[in-house]
């Protein structure tokens, strides 16, 4: 993409100094200034893949179009040196470079940049000393040695040898340059002359091998040139001194000295080289850059270095390059152009020849193929052209025009409009002040005349209706119209009239610089309507340019974009930059034969196809000059005839065939140029061939850079990418043409890229796959080991706690039966003993009797107890039910012997509860005192328990009849702290409710 650019048009007409002439062709140039390391260029080429390479004072860059990527150079091994590059060449076949690098020559791979140094045979001493060069033809590199030896490069030695089989010649020939001819030959040039050595033949033929040619043998030949007519440019040169050319063929020994137009102000110039393309010849090199003339058979200068809109200032001109597409590349001590070759379909004339310094003002087409144009301050000017598009000025013409000019009125000389009425053939120009001129072709003779009704204003616009009525406008805003010899003042508009256009249903149309468009009655006059931005919707009332298109579309240029009114409907619609116009000011409008609508814009000329609803812009790569200040903004146009149109600025004039201006093809293929990750750059072509890239987890940022290498259509190109996996919107991509993502996740993706010409076509879609892998913790395999290792500590675990359950359950089950076995015995034994004792016992030891009546009774208490303790240990008790069923026991042997009744309810989900043994023992003894406080205390006849699960609680209720009490003066008692604790050591919540003479309600509820 060619930005940030100075753009120079190097035309073949040199108007500066010659006459005006039109020849085959025209050259431009476009010089690339953005991120080139240095403006030393040396040389060019370009790789299969369609890089282009750079060598510079400052080393080797690539250029893809849009960047340059300086090739890194280091002092270690397999780095190209750090050097300046004075040549670069493809080997045939290989994605290498070959280096020069002043007398270091090496191949360097393109994709990874390792250099490895190329040997010399035979010169490896003194080397340094030798004057130096390679030149490459067909598919063979030679190494010249000036004035010493010839060598052939061998690609799979790396190494220039001495190959007599290739090329041979005599012994003191002293090469210094060679070619080889259409036949096969290769011509040498030496010191003593020049011969050619055939290679089928292995035979080296010269003036004195008998064969006539060269009858007067040239002398210190310094290069040769063979063009595709079989001629020979020799350029003979002594050291410091310059050098003289001569056109020669060898075979008829014509010879003839031919001129070269150095730089005049250097004294000294030298020729590097010549370059044929298209049939034209240049010849290059230093404080010279010529074009050789086939008419007069010299090289001359095609521009003038003095000029700075059309000229260019270089001392060395290194190399010129042609392109895989056909482009030539100029490498220069001021920087990189690109030139560009424009067919015979378009022309540029420069008119300060002949306007001088006037600026021009208006361009009308007139029968006969001639241009009209009219300058403020330099008259009028005729220019003729052909179907060739050979423009000449029309001497005879432009003096006619002026003959009987009123002498002291230089107002007539300052002209603003011009029209030619086609009925009677008459060329009107208004001009300043009022002046108007009229000039009959067919009397040969002008009338210069001042009518009053124009009030001394300028006439800034003219145009011819239908009827024959002639119709101008005004500084000032005066419509007048001019029927047979009458002027008449149709209307007073206030603002400036910039054009005049007639309509196609008898109406005219005026644009205003301020209040809009108007339509008026060709016949009576009168204003129809009044278009505005105000009420109609236009973008501006300051209009440039009016032209119909068809019979139903006007359009109207203004300063805020390009208005359409649809006549049939008298709806506008705009375009501006926001829909396709590349710039908002359109200065000029010109339709084509084929209803294509031209115009001239700050950004150029571009056109607009109501087909497709398209723009496209047109640059100096299509031949058409660039917009770069107001000194070449076009702003008038005209067509000429049904082929060609024609527009205008303040210096130039551009006459084109709208239907041979190239069309753009389909876009080429985008290609991915740089893959880095980070700060390091990956080998693209190896990423390619491996079908993709994988990446760590980690390499998540990266930035991929690409380029379809259309070096003339880059800047009309718009690329659009996506990454599917992540997005499957396709987003346009800025104009730096390269994309970064950042902390993407480990997954699969592909990259597309694809280009969209102005015509809206698509290239093919490039993709790249890249996969992210997961890191280590995010594969599957360290999914299942995890999943593995949870479930294997799970199951671990549950056997731990089964064999901890196991053994407790044997502790339980043994303790509980050591103490029923051993425990109770004992006890047993006791009580036995006691009444045993009791029964020997006399009256009069009944204080005996009593402490053994005790102790039968606390043996007795003792063994309910550790029954309780046995029975809680116990794990076959831990089920609800059995709690349930103890609770039943319980209850029957303490409430049946006192008569009270009872009732007990239970549910049926019991045998699925669990209780731990904690939670049996202390569910039990609040159970115990709860009974035992109501048999004592309450006096009750009927007592209720309900024992009941269900929502993860379990409830307990105790509720008897009896006289119950005041809750708020509980007694102080350690039964009661008792329970209380305990229910807290179930989590659970204790609740006591009475009412004196009402009975009382105990409820315990844990969260299982």
């Amino acid at each position: 993409m060619f930005t940030n650019k100075r753009y120079f048009l190097y035309l073949l007409v040199l108007l500066t100094h010659l006459p005006l002439r039109s020849l085959a062709n025209e050259i431009s140039f476009s010089r690339i200034t953005d991120g080139i390391s240095s403006n030393f260029v040396n040389c060019i080429t370009q790789t299969a893949d369609g890089f282009i390479w750079v060598g510079t004072k400052n080393g080797l860059q690539r250029y893809d179009g849009v960047r340059f990527r300086h090739v890194g150079s280091s002092l270690r091994g397999g780095s190209l040196p750090p050097l300046p590059v004075d040549q670069l060449f493809v080997p045939t076949g290989t994605k290498q470079l070959l280096v020069r690098m002043g007398h270091r020559i090496g191949l360097m791979d393109t994709q990874t940049y390792r250099f490895q140094e190329t040997m010399i045979d035979g010169y490896t001493a003194g080397f340094q000393n030798y004057q130096i060069r390679i030149i490459q033809q067909d598919d063979q590199l030679f190494l010249i040695l000036h004035g010493i030896d010839i060598l052939t490069f061998n690609r799979i030695k790396n190494r220039f040898e001495r190959n007599r089989r290739i090329i041979d010649f005599p012994g003191g020939w002293n090469p210094t340059w060679l070619q080889f001819d259409a036949s096969g030959r290769i011509w040498i040039s030496g010191k003593a002359g020049l011969g050619y050595f055939d290679r089928q033949k292995q035979q080296f033929v010269t003036a004195r091998s008998g064969v006539p040619f060269f009858s007067s043998p040239f002398r210190h030949i310094h290069r040769f040139f063979i063009d595709a007519r079989n001629r020979f440019f020799i350029y003979e040169k002594e050291r410091h001194r310059n050098g003289m050319l001569s056109l020669a063929n060898p075979f008829t020994g014509q010879r003839k000295h031919i001129r070269a137009m150095p730089n005049p102000q250097s004294n000294y110039h030298d020729f590097y080289g010549f370059t044929e393309h298209a049939g034209m010849i240049w010849g290059y090199g230093v404080d010279v850059f010529n074009l050789f003339e086939e008419s007069d058979g010299h090289f001359a200068t095609f521009f003038s270095p003095d000029n700075p809109d059309h000229g260019i200032r270089v001392t060395t001109v290194s190399q010129l390059f042609k392109d895989h597409d056909g482009h030539i590349w100029v490498a220069t001590d001021n920087g990189l152009y690109s030139m560009s070759i424009i067919q015979d379909h378009i022309r540029n004339i420069l008119t300060g020849r002949t306007f001088g310094t006037a600026a021009m003002t208006d361009i009308a087409a007139l029968a006969d193929n001639r241009i009209l144009a009219s300058s403020w301050g330099g008259r009028l000017a005729v220019y003729a052209y052909d179907k060739d598009l050979k423009i000449t000025e029309d001497q005879k013409m432009m003096a006619l025009l002026y003959r009987q000019a009123p002498k002291g009125d230089g107002q007539f000389n300052k002209v603003w409009a011009i029209a030619q009425a086609p009925n009677t053939g008459d060329i009107w120009a208004g001009c300043q002040a009022g002046r108007l001129i009229r000039f009959s072709p067919h009397a040969g003779k002008s009338e210069f005349m001042a009518p009053p009704i124009f009030g001394g204003q300028s006439v800034r616009s003219i145009a011819v209706a239908s009827d024959g009525c002639v119709w101008f406008g005004t500084d000032d805003g005066r419509i007048i119209r001019r029927s047979g010899d009458r002027f008449e003042l149709l209307a007073h508009l206030e603002s400036t009239i910039s054009c005049i256009h007639p309509g196609n249903n008898r109406n005219m149309w005026i644009g205003t610089l301020g209040s809009g468009v108007f339509e008026h009655d060709m016949s009576t006059g009168k204003i129809r309507r009044n278009y505005t931005s105000d009420q109609h919707g236009l973008t501006s009332s300051r209009i440039r340019d009016i032209e119909t298109v068809g019979r139903s579309i006007l359009a109207i240029a203004g300063n805020s974009g390009l208005d359409l009114l649809d006549l049939s409907t008298g709806k506008i619609t705009n375009r501006n930059v926001q829909n396709g116009l590349p710039q908002n000011v359109v200065t000029a409008l010109v339709s084509d034969a084929q209803g294509m609508l031209w115009m001239s814009t700050t950004a150029g000329i571009c056109r607009y196809d109501f087909r497709s609803d398209a723009f496209r812009s047109f640059d100096k790569r299509s031949g058409l000059v660039n917009t770069s200040s107001v000194a070449n903004l076009l702003n008038r146009g005209v067509r000429l005839g049904d082929r060609l149109l024609a527009f205008c600025g303040d210096r130039n004039i551009v006459v084109f065939d709208p239907s041979k201006v190239n069309e753009p093809a389909l876009p080429k293929d985008v290609h991915i140029t740089d893959f880095k990750l980070f700060d390091t750059y990956l080998s693209v072509d190896s990423l390619m061939r491996s079908g993709g890239i994988r990446l760590e987890h980690a390499q998540n940022f990266f930035t991929i850079a690409y380029s379809s290498f259309s070096y003339d259509e880059q800047e009309h190109l718009r690329y659009y990418y996506r990454l599917m996996g992540s997005d499957s919107t396709w987003i346009r991509s800025e104009r730096q043409l390269s994309t970064t993502f950042a902390s993407l996740s480990p997954g699969d993706y592909t990259f597309m890229i694809r280009s969209q010409n102005q015509d809206g076509k698509f290239s093919k879609i490039t993709s790249l796959p890249i996969t992210i892998k997961p890191a280590f913790y995010q594969t599957w395999w360290f999914m299942a080991l995890c999943l593995m290792a949870v479930v294997g500590g799970v199951f671990l675990f549950h056997r731990y706690r089964l064999l901890r359950l196991l053994e407790v359950h044997r502790l339980r089950e043994k303790v509980a039966r050591d103490l029923h076995d051993d425990v109770g015995s004992t006890l047993t034994s006791i009580g036995i003993l006691s009444e045993v004792a009791q029964q020997g016992l006399t009256e009069e030891q009944s204080a005996v009797r009593s402490y053994l009546t005790r102790i039968g009774g606390n043996s007795a208490q003792m063994m309910q107890a550790m029954d309780d303790i046995v029975w809680s240990i116990k794990p076959d008790n831990d089920q609800l039910h059995k709690i349930v069923s103890r609770m039943r026991e319980h209850t029957a042997q303490v409430l049946e012997p006192l008569h009270i009744a009872y009732t007990f309810r239970d549910d049926d989900h019991q045998r699925t509860v669990k209780l731990t043994m904690e939670q049996r023992r202390n569910i039990f003894l609040i159970f115990k005192e709860a009974l035992n406080n109501a048999v004592k205390y309450a006096s009750a006849t009927s007592i209720t328990i309900t024992v009941q699960t269900g929502g993860g609680y379990v409830q307990l209720i105790i509720a008897d009849d009896g006289k119950g009490f005041d809750t708020a003066h509980l007694p102080n008692g350690n039964g009661l702290r008792n329970m209380q604790q305990r229910s807290r050591d179930l989590g659970g919540q204790l609740s006591i409710s009475s009412i004196p003479g009402s009975g009382t309600t105990i409820t315990m509820q844990m969260r299982l």
